[in-house]
């Protein structure tokens, strides 16, 4: 028993130094991300770069010995979107509802500092882009049940907007009310989309609640807090209403009174139900969008679109100079073209970066022989 306990006093004493080297390191990357926002005041034209997050999270990767692989990079990217808070708030254009599915992407790439705002439609969001209203942007590119998704596409062929990175995530709704009790569940709010994504199990696990649509999961939480026989519906951020989500430079705030009461409501939702989508398993793959092109890193992904003459053998003779470099194509997918100069266009995705020589020559190659080539982006491979 003195063992087992001398043990415990050991690990105790391990995970206090541990948390204080953690602090430490934290503050110490503080310090430097202060001493660069100084440095820029000092010498505003002066050429200073920080460790982009690929690199930074490349680095970590092999530095990494015991922590879970899986929770490494939530971690870092949650201390890299605190630290580019601290140099300027961090702005998102996403594709609505707030609190959806794209919002929970864009939380994923960029951290709960960044300030995220949803519009009503992806053409919306690349208008953000290009007017620079917002530094970044998140939107669906294709799910595993519709593929790829047209207006997204569309707008990747017609604006100046850079593909940066991509995130996937699983479509996954969970219910949430103040108290968690399913037999208090009498209504149950959600965005029109989600309610729709749930329909089907929503009726058959609570037949006698009303579905009600409204504007977003953030409307549907706030009812939800303030309404004891009310649920909301959405994805995992609806559980850090009362905390950490933010939705632009609006907060919920942390503590309510309920109407007609002096009572406090309780300042976040309570899970009610895991997974109540009615398909399970679909995934959706974000693509992130920028205007400034990542560097490369070795293990890099480039999107580019062609359009082609009408010729036999036109696209075969597009794509050779890849085969010839030994260039992996990962995707091929034609579309129509809204141009009337072109019938179709091609997507394609192929494993390299746009500044690797191999990749640069086979595209100078395929402009060539091409109507129009544009390179979407290269940004490390997920």
């Amino acid at each position: 028993m003195a063992d087992s306990r001398d043990e415990m006093a050991q690990i105790r004493a391990a995970l206090e130094q541990a948390d204080a080297d953690l602090v430490a390191a934290l503050d110490a990357r503080a310090r430097a991300i202060r001493g660069y926002v100084a440095l820029r005041e000092r010498d505003p034209e002066g050429y200073h770069v920080l460790p982009n997050p690929a690199e930074v999270l490349t680095r970590v990767r092999e530095l990494r010995r015991e922590f879970p692989e899986n929770g490494l990079e939530p971690v870092v990217r949650e201390v890299l979107g605190v630290c580019a808070a601290m140099i300027a708030p961090v702005q998102v254009a996403v594709l609505g509802p707030e609190a959806g599915l794209t919002h929970l992407a864009a939380r994923r790439w960029f951290g709960s500092q960044a300030e995220v705002r949803a519009m009503a439609n992806v053409t919306e969001v690349f208008a953000e882009i290009d007017r620079g209203r917002a530094a970044h942007a998140v939107v669906p590119f294709e799910t595993s049940t519709d593929g790829a998704l047209s207006a997204t596409l569309s707008c990747l062929v017609e604006t100046s907007a850079k593909v940066i990175g991509e995130v996937s995530a699983v479509n996954a709704w969970h219910l949430w009310s103040r108290t968690g009790n399913a037999g208090d569940v009498e209504k149950i709010y959600g965005a029109a989309t989600t309610i729709a994504a749930c329909e089907r199990t929503l009726k058959a696990e609570f037949p006698r609640a009303t579905l009600l649509d409204v504007r977003s999961g953030v409307v549907a939480a706030q009812l939800a807090l303030e309404d004891h026989g009310a649920a909301a519906v959405g994805s995992e951020l609806l559980g850090e209403l009362g905390t950490t989500l933010r939705i632009g430079s609006e907060r919920p705030a942390p503590m309510r009174t309920e109407r007609g009461s002096e009572r406090p409501v309780a300042d976040t939702l309570r899970l009610v139900r895991k997974h109540v989508e009615d398909d399970p398993g679909a995934t959706t793959r974000f693509v992130v969008l920028g205007q400034q092109q990542p560097r490369r890193t070795g293990a890099d992904r480039t999107m580019i679109v062609l359009a082609l003459s009408e010729d036999p053998g036109s696209l075969y003779a597009a794509l050779q100079p890849f085969a010839e470099r030994g260039i992996n194509l990962t995707r091929l997918e034609s579309r129509p073209a809204r141009s009337s100069a072109w019938r179709l266009v091609f997507f394609v995705e192929l494993d390299g970066h746009g500044s690797d020589r191999a990749v640069l020559t086979a595209i100078d190659e395929v402009k060539a022989r091409a109507r129009h080539l544009k390179v979407l982006g290269s940004y490390p491979r997920p």
